[in-house]
């Protein structure tokens, strides 16, 4: 039954020679891995322009608020090209790492374990909140035009979440497959706007307002600060980028040049749109509304709000919201994939490292969902409760995988290594002081947190390797000292009565093992009960003639468990622990609820066995037929 519904939800297993057949390409791989970069793009250039808005009043003329705007497009233009750096950055760690891992790997091979578990610790805090982040912005941005949404946007958000992971569990393939169309219909829409801009500028040339250099040095109030703060909003256009370089494995061969073309063709992309919506924008003086996001502005301003041009409006907006949610496919991709590099290293449980049965890691995406629904429930599903940890742990991983990079070509010194070494300082630079200004500027709002939860993680993880070490330190065999069999041992069957269980049990003990004995516990409310029950498991046994020794015991105290414990503490003095085997009879009722029927004396002896002794503890099940 549990076989057959899981069949229908996430499909039929896949074989593992199948891997290479669900694999994915380039256009394939804009679908899942992409997203979260691209609908950034809705809400950069808002990001930005909510820092400027104090620098406008209402009686701000149209050639002013021009020259204010213009700051939002030098800022989109540096981010730009921080983006350029960071694909000359990732681009190098796809190549080295082909595993996938991205900042993790390069930070644990070229800098040193803790700042690789660092940048680990901030990329699964930025994956955890991109699923919480983008499903609660999808679902905002549909709220407002189904009002039964609006009344109950905590259990869509976690409807929403579900069925991201069940698509993500069918596989890579099916999951591209599903969220293919919105992607491009999105990147579509976006150069619709632009060129549809660019059309109407040509029309109406004196509609057009570009900022001068002495018109931007005239803004009064502009400071290096607010400048510094503004790139730092603008720079949630990155966030993103990093998930290529964690997934390298999911490419069609070859996955490396594969996902590096993925890359460039992601940065290419993300920097075309983010310039069409500054720069549009910027032209036509559109100024930041909370309620009112600037794609919508803009295509109401372009498209109009009758006829067709409205009908091109809802589209766009409706693509954004989409894209908005399926951001979070981008974690479902990434996150998995980065802890099963780290369980690799043993800084994860092993449960994480392998693919389920759509080779995928199944595990992995159901503890992120879990993770990312605690988040969303804990925050009641509010976008701007979550964005102040969002921003500081996505550019830290940024950071390091550019310090790394510096490092490694330091180290190197191959061709035209300073030019390298050159652009990846200046990516240092500017992705650690976006981190510090968000880190500063949003600290009481909730980015204290990542400064908690990160080295809290780090330590977690540490545990964790130490624990596996250990392990394999204690499991390590001698293998200059040869196996010998061991001689003198005893193998314990307890039973309550003669039964078809127990006699199971005595059976699978005497074919298989030497110096087999019984061992019964009589408590009973008065003597006299005990003598009764005495003599009936003897007579019993007697008939039986096992050519077993039976023990009985009697408890004054009426605790079954805790005497047989004692027997076997008992035994333990004669015996080593090695050399002493219990066999459990147990029976198994054919309906669940039969089991709460009866006493766990059974299950309570093997869980003390197994959590307090050496001794070998093996259970024989007796299946009943009703």
């Amino acid at each position: 039954m549990v076989g057959t519904i899981k069949r229908w939800i996430v499909g039929r297993p896949l074989k593992t020679k199948e891997d290479l057949q669900v694999r994915i390409g380039v256009l394939k791989g804009m679908a899942v891995m992409t997203p979260d970069a691209l609908s950034s793009v809705a809400y950069a250039t808002d990001q930005m322009e909510g820092i400027l808005a104090g620098l406008l009043v209402a009686t701000s003329t149209h050639a002013y608020v021009t020259n204010v705007l213009g700051f939002s497009m030098l800022g989109t233009s540096i981010i730009v090209g921080l983006a350029f750096l960071l694909f000359l950055a990732y681009r190098n760690i796809i190549r080295r790492y082909p595993l996938g891992g991205g900042a993790y790997a390069i930070g644990i091979n070229d800098l040193g374990k803790y700042w690789g578990l660092s940048a680990a610790s901030t990329l699964i805090v930025g994956y955890t909140l991109t699923v919480a982040v983008s499903v609660a912005a999808g679902v905002d941005a549909i709220a407002p035009v189904i009002p039964f949404i609006a009344h109950h946007k905590l259990l869509f958000n976690i409807i929403l979440t579900l069925l991201i992971m069940i698509v993500n569990l069918r596989g890579t393939g099916e999951s591209a497959s599903v969220f293919v169309p919105f992607t491009y219909v999105f990147i579509g829409c976006i150069i619709l706007i632009g060129v549809a801009a660019v059309i109407k500028g040509l029309l109406h040339p004196s509609a057009i307002e570009l900022p001068t250099y002495a018109g931007m040095h005239a803004v009064q109030g502009m400071g290096m600060f607010l400048f510094l703060k503004m790139f730092a909003n603008g720079c949630s256009a990155l966030t993103g980028i990093e998930a290529v370089s964690n997934s390298v494995p999911v490419f069609r061969e070859p996955s490396v040049k594969r996902a590096q073309r993925l890359l460039l063709t992601l940065v290419i992309t993300l920097s075309l749109l983010f310039f069409i919506v500054s720069s549009v924008a910027m032209v036509h003086g559109l100024r930041y509304n909370p309620e009112v996001p600037l794609i919508n502005q803009e295509s109401m301003l372009i498209f109009g709000t009758h006829g067709i041009g409205y009908v091109v409006t809802v589209i766009i907006s409706i693509s954004t919201m989409c894209i908005l949610t399926i951001a979070a496919n981008t974690a479902f991709t990434g996150c998995p994939a980065l802890w099963s590099s780290m369980a690799r290293d043993g800084f994860m449980p092993r449960w994480v490292l392998h693919k389920g049965t759509r080779l995928v890691y199944s595990n992995g995406i159901v503890f992120l969902t879990f993770i990312s629904l605690l988040l969303t429930i804990c925050f009641d599903a509010k976008v701007d409760r979550l964005m102040p940890l969002y921003g500081v742990s996505v550019f830290y991983t940024f950071t390091i995988s550019q310090l790394g990079m510096v490092v490694r070509v330091l180290k190197e010194r191959k061709n035209k290594w300073l030019l390298s070494a050159i652009g990846s300082a200046t990516g240092v630079v500017l992705t650690g002081g976006a981190c510090l200004i968000f880190g500063i500027t949003r600290f009481q709002d909730g980015a204290w947190l990542v400064c908690i939860c990160v080295p809290a993680m780090i330590l977690v993880f540490s545990r964790i390797q130490k624990h596996y070490m250990q392990l394999r330190q204690d499991l390590k065999y001698d293998l200059t000292r040869p196996m010998q069999p061991r001689k003198e041992s005893i193998t314990i069957v307890p039973i309550a009565s003669v039964n078809k269980s127990s006699v199971n049990a005595l059976e699978y003990a005497v074919a298989n093992f030497r110096n087999v004995i019984a061992v019964t516990v009589i408590a009973d409310d008065s003597e006299e009960k005990c003598r009764q029950r005495t003599d009936k498991i003897e007579g019993d046994w007697e008939k039986l003639n096992s050519g077993v020794r039976l023990i009985v015991l009697h408890s004054q105290y009426r605790a079954v468990g805790k005497r047989l414990q004692r027997f076997i503490e008992f035994e333990l003095q004669t015996y080593p622990p090695e050399n002493i085997t219990v066999v459990i009879p147990q029976f198994i009722t054919k309906r669940w609820w039969h089991k709460l029927l009866h006493n766990k004396t059974a299950s309570i002896l093997m869980a003390w066995l197994v959590i307090n002794k050496h001794i070998k503890v093996m259970t024989v099940p007796y299946h009943l037929e009703r």
